[in-house]
């Protein structure tokens, strides 16, 4: 009898509608987190075919060719994976609103300020819908690109990214705008793991952010891209000019600090040492050994006493003694397995010398067979 007396109450809140249902199940005095979990089976349900299509090409797809699910050997079905995440979450957030939040993040104001800064609720939503479509858009650029952006598809990309700066401009104003873009621009996701290594402050991450801004780099809208010689060199050039501008507002010091801290070789050394529990300062010690066996590998090239099959001898010596050395400073484990991924060094075991500028690493000729110089 309880049973369907239960039914029957059931019955009078159900709705196709997930709209009407949600409210009836609110003014039933449901709670939030029933409420969620209810809604929530019932949107699963409306995207199971979606889903079910693509497990069905992953399971036809042999177990000896890529799986389809890769940018650059399926981005269109990759897109339509991430279009239906999308879609699935436009869902939630319009139905549930703040009782979504609630469920997926253990402090939701917390959460949204990090993303959002200081705005009303309103403005976030609105904020969160401009991502939503212009996600989908650049999505389909990159799904149509077949993985090879060329400059004509990054110019779309960039167009796409002005037009949502130009939307978002219309909701934000001034400081607001610049903070949202501070925290979610893509120059902040690459610039996190450096700025985390040299504790940058706030004051100098938005002083970094700003001079980024003034220099932007093609690879900060993601993507391959094929450089032509004149674009190497105008790259270069805004590198150099960035390089000085950061140098004069952090300083000698903390701009070496930033220079090493966003150096890919270093953050690959931090993150061993963390692995084998060491501080900080022993992948300082091992970068700073990078750079002085660069300088001892050059100095031996440019050596005119030493014959070439001499010179070559003394890089073979070289490289093995800084091999040595990293495994003392990074652990018979990490240190070895380092130094056989790490081309710089594996070059100078070649008998090839290489030096180090900013990001720019020029390996030289093997040394020719003459003789020295008397």
């Amino acid at each position: 009898k309880a049973e369907a007396e239960a039914r029957r109450v059931w019955l009078t809140l159900d709705s196709a509608d997930l709209r009407t249902f949600v409210a009836r199940l609110r003014a039933a005095g449901f709670p939030a987190s029933v409420i969620r979990a209810v809604v929530a089976a019932r949107i699963e349900g409306q995207f199971t075919a979606r889903m079910n299509a693509l497990a069905g090409v992953i399971e036809a797809t042999p177990f000896w060719k890529p799986t389809p699910l890769n940018f650059y050997t399926n981005p269109k079905l990759t897109e339509e994976r991430s279009q239906i995440y999308r879609d699935r979450a436009r869902l939630f957030r319009e139905l549930l609103g703040d009782d979504l939040m609630t469920a997926t993040l253990p402090d939701p104001t917390a959460a949204q300020r990090r993303r959002y800064g200081d705005l009303p609720k309103a403005k976030i939503d609105l904020l969160a819908r401009i991502e939503d479509d212009y996600a989908e858009m650049i999505g389909s650029v990159r799904a149509a690109t077949q993985g090879i952006m060329l400059p004509e598809d990054r110019e779309k990309i960039a167009l796409l990214e002005r037009e949502k700066r130009a939307d978002l401009a219309a909701i934000l104003q001034g400081p607001a705008l610049e903070d949202y873009e501070m925290r979610n621009s893509s120059i902040t996701l690459r610039l996190r793991s450096g700025l985390t290594l040299m504790n940058a402050t706030e004051d100098e991450f938005r002083t970094i952010f700003r001079l980024r801004q003034q220099f932007p780099d093609p690879n900060d809208l993601g993507g391959g891209y094929f450089f032509s010689s004149e674009a190497y060199q105008q790259r270069q050039e805004r590198e150099k000019q960035l390089a000085a501008q950061l140098a004069t507002a952090l300083g000698p010091a903390r701009y070496a600090e930033y220079e090493r801290a966003t150096n890919y070789e270093f953050q690959n050394l931090a993150r061993l040492a963390q692995r084998e529990n060491l501080g900080l300062d022993v992948a300082v010690r091992a970068y700073e050994l990078r750079a002085s066996t660069a300088t001892e590998s050059m100095r031996l090239y440019n050596d005119k006493t030493l014959t070439g099959d001499q010179k070559i001898a003394a890089l073979q010596a070289l490289a093995s003694a800084t091999k040595n050395q990293l495994a003392t400073l990074l652990g018979p484990t990490s240190g070895p397995a380092y130094a056989q991924g790490a081309s710089w060094l594996n070059y100078i075991a070649g008998g090839r010398a290489i030096s180090f500028s900013g990001t720019t690493t020029s390996i030289m000729s093997p040394p020719a067979a003459v003789p020295p110089r008397k």
